[in-house]
């Protein structure tokens, strides 16, 4: 597998501070290994390494993944690679969206079904229920910070 813009970044950081992946992996409290595949593009990182090594070198997850192509996951034969790169995948739509990440991730259980069960909902019953929480948001504002 060649190298992503990704590992070329990961590989580009932790020179431009002068660490040995040895160094870098035990600040992530990550395996040696584990980091030199992420650099060697045979791995990528799941989301809450890219939050760890953002936070790291006081960088925005969004310049770790911006710009990143992906391979064809059709090809992929390892099911954690293709999490990983879904990992990748969601945090780039996030940016794309300009949704905070750490928004997404105060979601709990039932956050997400909720957001699943609306996604099974037909246009007209979608649209149904987006009114009727316009609505109560518009009734009471303080139920619109985040």
């Amino acid at each position: 597998m060649g190298k992503s813009a990704l590992s070329l970044k990961l590989l580009d950081l932790r020179q431009q501070h002068n660490l040995t992946q040895k160094q870098l992996s035990e600040a992530l409290h990550i395996g040696r290994t584990t980091y030199s595949y992420y650099e060697s593009g045979t791995r990528v990182p799941d989301l809450e390494t890219l939050l760890s090594i953002a936070k790291y070198y006081q960088i925005s997850v969004d310049s770790l993944v911006n710009e990143i192509t992906f391979p064809d996951l059709a090809t992929s034969n390892s099911d954690s690679y293709t999490q990983n790169s879904d990992d990748v995948r969601i945090l780039q739509h996030i940016k794309q969206k300009k949704i905070d990440p750490n928004y997404i991730l105060s979601f709990n259980k039932d956050d997400i079904e909720f957001l699943i069960n609306f996604k099974k909902l037909d246009h007209m019953n979608q649209e149904e229920l987006k009114y009727l929480l316009n609505y109560k948001l518009r009734k009471n504002p303080k139920n619109n910070e985040h």
